[in-house]
């Protein structure tokens, strides 16, 4: 199993004002932890993190370098990012090992336009953007990609029925993917959603006049 060297320095596990004095010298606060493996605070450099969760390498498989000693395998399994600044906030690293499986969330990248948009008046809509998945380490996909191109109208698509090689799907088996609605149910949500907005204009319109009159 290759492993990517992250470093990483122990700290106490503190107060707000500790970890935003963390975060001001380049710092992400983090903890390391899982099976047979007790949970340890540590800090990570922010440029370092950035690099492993460049596009395409969400779970690359780590070897966390805690205070300069090596022998701590691990990927990202979850991390916060602030609200407004969209700066990574705290990671939580999960050890793992090469023949145990672990269960991680990945992307779903639906690919082409479906026929059933294209020809047949439907209309398209993503439900589930991330699935969870369980697998070994070495065999973490990136993203989990299908073709609609083929999909009619009338389509609802769920997760038992994607197509995952070293992988078994640990999201429930009737989470809907995506919905190709019907020509009629595209016009009758077009209908709603136009009758709602004519619905709110005149209260808008109302507002300005009563407060001129006041």
């Amino acid at each position: 199993m290759q492993l990517t060297t992250l470093k990483a320095t122990s700290r106490v596990a503190g107060s707000s004002r500790a970890t935003g004095r963390l975060r001001k010298e380049g710092l992400i606060p983090a903890v390391y932890y899982g099976k047979g493996q007790e949970s340890v605070s540590i800090s990570v450099k922010a440029q370092d993190v950035a690099k492993i969760l460049a596009p395409g390498k969400r779970y690359t498989l780590l070897d966390l370098e805690i205070d300069g000693k090596a022998g701590n395998p691990a990927v990202i399994y979850s991390y916060q990012k602030d609200s407004i600044s969209f700066a990574i906030e705290h990671i939580d690293f999960l050890k793992i090992d090469e023949k145990m499986p672990v269960t991680v969330r990945v992307p779903v990248v639906l690919n082409g336009l479906p026929v059933g948009v294209k020809n047949e008046g439907g209309l398209f809509s993503q439900i589930t953007r991330y699935i969870k998945l369980s697998t070994v380490p070495e065999k973490i996909p990136t993203n989990v990609a299908l073709d609609i191109t083929d999909f009619h109208a009338g389509t609802t698509f769920y997760a038992k029925d994607l197509k995952l090689e070293g992988a078994e799907l640990a999201s429930p088996e009737r989470t809907v993917i995506f919905t190709i609605s019907t020509k009629s149910k595209a016009k009758a949500a077009a209908a709603e959603t136009a009758d709602a907005t004519a619905a709110a204009a005149p209260a808008a319109a109302a507002a300005p006049a009563a407060d001129a009159k006041k």
